[in-house]
């Protein structure tokens, strides 16, 4: 399958939405309008990135969410992937290397020197895809610690 990689943009809204809420399904999430558009805006503001995978036919079957983050310490920062979704039909088809692809030149194009991602290790498509990009993380692991 060819696949195109492009910038989300404002036009594609209800193409996305379509996707995001498949997305949200799968996560067992049940995405209201208000969390809906505050994901939308958040992928609005400065600094965040987000783009779509379009098939053939130019439907959206993917995307890929990126917000930045500062390393204080460090004084540099990156880009914090927050979601990459590949709807079911079109897996194993390599749309979700590409977004990963994607998105890291853009966090390249912005000088940034690496792109972060948290996601859990039952998956074997995500285990598989962490290999294929990560390299040496220094020994760091990010964590969730819940304060409630």
């Amino acid at each position: 399958m060819t696949v195109t990689i492009t910038p989300l943009t404002e036009r594609e809204f209800f193409d996305w939405y379509g996707v995001f809420a498949e997305y949200a399904t799968n996560a067992g999430v049940d995405a209201t309008d208000e969390q809906v558009m505050r994901v939308w805006t958040a992928l609005q503001k400065p600094g965040a990135y987000a783009a779509v995978a379009h098939d053939e036919s130019g439907s959206v079957v993917g995307f890929v969410h990126a917000v930045p983050f500062e390393r204080l310490l460090q004084g540099d920062g990156g880009l914090q992937l927050e979601d990459l979704f590949v709807a079911p039909a079109h897996r194993g088809q390599g749309v979700a290397t590409a977004l990963l692809e994607h998105v890291r030149g853009a966090a390249e194009s912005r000088g940034h020197e690496f792109l972060r991602w948290a996601a859990h290790d039952d998956d074997a498509a995500v285990r598989a895809l962490k290999e294929k990009f990560a390299d040496a993380a220094g020994g760091w692991v990010l964590q969730s610690v819940p304060v409630a």
